[in-house]
């Protein structure tokens, strides 16, 4: 599990960095036997993966052009 870290003071590729080891982690803990800890753990991953890309949108939100994808 991973230790949360400050997400205000992380650039843009730090957050992308951690948003991809977080989802890892999440996949990890889906192959996983199934048990109320390891439910709380993904719930808990998944909104921490939440709050990094909402940061990383909001971050591109005051570009004057829309972003291709």
């Amino acid at each position: 599990m991973f230790e949360k870290e400050n997400l205000d003071d992380l650039s843009v590729m730090q957050l992308t960095e951690l948003a991809e080891k977080v989802w890892q982690e999440i996949s990890t803990l889906y192959d996983e036997d199934e048990s109320d800890e390891n439910d709380e753990k993904i719930e808990e991953m998944t909104n921490y993966f939440n709050d990094i890309k909402r940061i990383i949108r909001d971050l591109h939100s005051d570009e004057k052009y829309p972003r291709g994808g």
